[in-house]
């Protein structure tokens, strides 16, 4: 089977043309054939094939595809990396035309190169893809194919030139420059060949012509090379008179352009353009950068070389170690290339790899010369294409490091800080911009990569401020993330495929895997359960992915994946779940260790699923006596898991998760995450009909938004109804709790009786669960209260008390309600001894919600006994133990006694203007209870003239 790409697509099985109708088939084929025998993504396929609209099952219909056209007889390889099609040697004339080039270099006679140069080039039948993709993709996909192509034609011109085929040339060059008069090779033979035909004007004037259409047109000056070729013909120098042979004087400049902003590399370029060109040296210096995609290590190399060039007159080469599709250009043709470009000709330049290292040596041992070798892969590489004399200096760029390079200076680029990431991006879009809410969240998910940050800016340079609030929500949606990372020929997710190639499967796998954690920072444990492998193994696989600046290293045990990683990842990852169902087992199980710890003494989420050892000793060990920190630590990654699984419709572990979750919720005071996992819960509990989960849910739900919460009222009533229809008694005994507390919210004193009397009758008739006997004593403790009868609700207080479990958050709660009627009682020294074991049941649960509530009971406590200076101290100790706003209800807490201080102090209208507010907040929160008990001691309180 014979492919012709070289112009339209053409395929013959012997003599017979196999047909290909549909444009998606001839372009697949053809993309493939440009990497014959090489992997393509499949992610890379869908992207051209449909570039736009993809299909919903995008690589359902790509297998379709490729299964047409492994019908016609062309051999396919697929797997999950992707598919590539099997070429055999010299099948293909992309094959055939670079076998051809490679042995007319070989050549030593220029007329014999030439010859064969113009076969090769004969084999071209129009450009690449026609018709298949549209022009910037077909650069895109062609740039290197085409580049080989324009340098067999330059060399063929610069053969012919050397076989002394002047008037050929002269009939074929004015028409080429005209085309294209940013072709060098092709202005400078022109001119040599007028020259030596004896038209010197003609060659002067084309030179002249030349650098006016330059300027006008491009603005750009003619290359150096140029230029001394114009002064060599004004001197009429008889070298070019000679056969063409490039001088040994050949004085390369081959360094990119410089980037206009570089931010934040100040101190790197320093350092490096010291370490380059300190004279004391007895060998060339290398100064080695590397760092993840985007992160701008070839900028910075860029930079340091402009800034060193002064240092280097001999010349200044740049070489690419990776072709446009990541692949690694072999150290031969990078060799052949630093040659040519150190004035050797083609016949002059030998075949061998040894004998070309050794050529550039013994070029380079007496010369000054900057080598920049951009992106590297290894340093074996690397150390064949190191200049020979002291003189000279290299800068090598990798993504992943080096050590095996002994004599570099290594530098690590990281990811810019966010100050200086939001001051390239304005600098780069170029006007001032009052969005700032916008380019904070541009900032914050360009993950402080330069080149993230470029496509941005470049987008917003070239529009109106109404695209950036429209890119500001495309970032922050993972599945369009990357989409947005594109301007031009800048693009995240490129950079991203070059660096995963040079990853290992399990790493791969991880990197990919990670996607199913649900947050950008987890500590070392997950890798385990995500690979199916023990925890050195997983830490391992996570310090490949750091090397190569995937991942983050944050502290021991800790990792970091930025968002655009992230959305990669996610883009890769197939067949999740299996790692995400080990995974939610791995969390749920040190949840679950963590969560018994505590020593709460909750209840309702002991009946879910509790897994047993799942491999995790050492983050076992590790967490074993830290617990409350551990948690304090990972409860986002729980809370996320709890969500994944909810989403994967995992619903018995996502269950387990968010209910297990809620205790350490309840003793942290976080209300908000509390709230959102559970209402997640219960709206997917409620589709699916699992109705004891659903009132387990709807329990936990109605404590997290608060009996205050009118919110919570309607979940309180439905819970109710819920259990009374599974016919679950112990689910009938918790939800009259809640119900109780709800009812009493809304002043219904005699209904909470009556469902705290009813949840008893079914603890002691109906083997109700005994274990939450001591609750509904506190809600019968708390309806006393209500009603202003102290002595009643101390009895049901003490009676709690002697039920419940000691060190429990239930009897903590039991001595600070004790604590507050007893100093309505004026039985000041057993309110004290209550706060006492209050405080000791509190330490060790780290609670700074359980401990500001200690502070103001006992500042009650003090401002009852007329010590208000140590209440004030009291107060503004439960005030410190917050380092951001408190939450509404320890803020109401703190507000009420903030009140009775100011009543103590005489401070009359401080203290009627806090309740005021209180009131006004209460009622249009609709908490009917706090509202009637603020109102009573505005009326009642004697302190208050107003009430005399």
């Amino acid at each position: 089977m014979e492919f012709r790409l070289l112009g339209a697509l053409e395929v013959e099985d012997g003599t017979t043309e196999i047909k290909l109708d549909r444009r998606q088939e001839r372009l697949l084929l053809a993309v493939l054939l440009l990497r014959a025998n090489h992997v393509v993504p499949r992610e890379q396929l869908i992207d051209l094939v449909w570039p736009d609209d993809p299909p919903a099952d995008a690589r359902g219909a790509l297998q379709v595809y490729i299964s047409r056209l492994r019908k016609t007889g062309i051999t396919i390889d697929g797997g999950r990396d992707g598919y590539a099609v099997r070429v055999p040697s010299g099948a293909a004339d992309l094959d055939r035309f670079r076998t051809m080039v490679a042995e007319a270099r070989a050549l030593p006679d220029p007329a014999d190169r030439g010859s064969l140069l113009r076969a090769a080039l004969g084999l071209w039948r129009g450009e690449l893809l026609p018709d298949l993709v549209d022009p910037p993709t077909r650069d895109r996909l062609c740039a290197s194919v085409e580049e080989e192509r324009r340098s067999a034609f330059d060399e063929r011109i610069q053969a012919d030139l050397a076989a002394g085929l002047f008037l050929p040339l002269l009939e074929e060059l004015p028409l080429l420059v005209k085309t294209d008069p940013t072709r060098e090779v092709a202005v400078a033979a022109w001119m040599t060949a007028l020259h030596r035909v004896g038209r010197r004007q003609d060659a002067l004037d084309v030179y002249a012509d030349v650098t006016a259409t330059l300027a006008d047109q491009f603005g750009l000056e003619p290359a150096p090379s140029l230029r001394r070729l114009y002064s060599a013909i004004l001197r009429d120098d008889l070298a070019l008179a000679a056969d063409g042979k490039a001088s040994s004087e050949t004085v390369p400049r081959e360094l990119p352009v410089d980037i206009s902003v570089l931010a934040g590399r100040d101190g790197l370029v320093h350092e490096a353009v010291e370490v380059l060109t300190r004279p004391d040296r007895d060998q060339a210096a290398v100064f080695h950068v590397w760092g993840g995609a985007g992160v701008g290590k070839s900028a910075a190399g860029v930079r340091i070389a402009h800034r060193a060039t002064a240092a280097f007159p001999d010349g200044q080469l740049f070489a690419r170690l990776q072709d446009v599709t990541g692949e690694a250009v072999s150290a031969r043709t990078l060799l052949g290339r630093m040659l040519r470009s150190l004035g050797l000709t083609s016949g002059e330049i030998p075949e061998g790899l040894p004998e070309r290292r050794d050529v550039l040596r013994e070029r380079t041992a007496d010369r000054a010369i900057l080598v920049v070798l951009d992106d590297a892969l290894d340093a074996e590489t690397v150390e064949l294409l190191l200049p020979q004399g002291p003189r000279s200096a290299v800068i090598v760029t990798s993504r992943a490091p080096l050590p095996e390079l002994s004599t570099a200076v290594h530098r690590h680029v990281v990811p810019l800080e966010p100050a200086i990431s939001r001051d390239l991006l304005l600098r780069l879009i170029g006007r001032r911009v009052r969005d700032e809410a916008s380019i904070s969240v541009l900032v914050d998910h360009s993950a402080g990569l330069p080149l993230a940050l470029r496509i941005v800016g470049s987008r917003l340079a070239l529009s109106g401020d109404e695209l950036l609030p429209e890119l500001a929500a495309s970032l922050a949606v993972e599945d369009q993330r990357l989409d947005s990372m594109v301007a031009g020929d800048l693009a995240v997710r490129t950079s991203l495929d070059r660096t995963l190639v040079l990853v290992d499967t399990q790493a791969r796998d991880l990197l990919e895997r990670l996607s199913l954690v649900g947050v950008t920072e987890f500590p070392a444990w997950v890798a385990a359960p995500l690979l199916d492998t023990d925890e050195a193994a997983g830490e391992a696989a996570f310090a490949r992915l750091v090397d190569l600046g995937l991942v983050e290293h944050v502290r021991q045990g800790r990792f970091k994946m930025h968002a655009l990683v992230r959305s990669y990842a996610a883009e890769r990852l197939e067949s999740p779940d299996e790692p995400l169902a080990r995974f939610l087992q791995a969390a749920l199980r040190l949840l679950v260790v963590a969560d018994d710890a505590l020593g709460h003494g909750f209840t309702t989420a002991q009946a879910v699923l509790a897994p047993g050892e799942v491999g995790l000793e050492q983050a076992e060990r590790e967490m074993a006596g830290n617990e409350r920190a551990w948690l304090g630590e990972s409860w986002p990654l729980l809370q996320a898991a709890a969500l994944t699984g909810i989403a994967a419709g995992r619903l018995e572990q996502a269950v387990a998760l968010g209910l297990r979750l809620n205790s350490f919720y309840i003793i942290t005071d976080l209300r908000e995450p509390r709230i959102e996992v559970l209402e997640a819960l219960r709206t997917v509990l409620r589709e699916a009909g699992e109705l004891e989960w659903l009132v387990r849910t709807e329990i936990c739900l109605v404590a997290a938004l608060g009996s205050a919460d009118p919110r919570s009222w309607p979940v309180a009533e439905e819970s109710w109804e819920n259990a009374q229809r599974s016919g679950s008694v112990e689910l009938k005994v918790r939800t009259l709790i809640n119900l109780a507390n709800s009812v009493r919210r809304q002043c219904d004193f005699d209904r909470d009786k009556e469902a705290s009397e009813l949840a008893l009758r079914l603890i002691d008739h109906h083997d109700g669960p005994a274990i939450v006997r001591h609750v509904i004593l506190r809600n019968l403790g708390q309806n006393s209260a209500a009603r202003r009868d102290y002595p009643a609700a101390c009895d049901w207080f003490g009676q709690l008390l002697a039920e419940c479990s000691p060190g429990t958050v239930q009897e903590f709660y039991g001595q600070n309600s004790l604590s507050e009627v007893l100093v309505k009682e004026g039985r000041f020294d057993e309110a004290e001894q209550a706060l006492l074991r209050s405080r000791e049941i509190s330490a060790p649960m780290q609670s700074p919600y359980f401990e500001a509530q200690i502070d103001c009971l006992t500042a009650h406590l003090e401002i009852h006994r007329g010590n208000v200076d140590e209440a004030r101290r009291l107060l503004d100790q439960a005030h410190g133990r917050f380092d951001h706003e408190p939450g509404l209800d320890i803020g109401m807490f703190l507000d009420e006694y903030e009140a009775d201080l100011a009543m103590a102090l005489g401070e009359v209208a401080t203290g009627r203007r806090i309740r005021l507010k209180m009131l006004e907040t209460m009622e249009e929160r609709g908490d009917l209870l706090g509202a009637y008990q603020v109102r009573y001691e505005l009326e009642h309180d004697p302190r208050d003239p107003a009430n005399a």
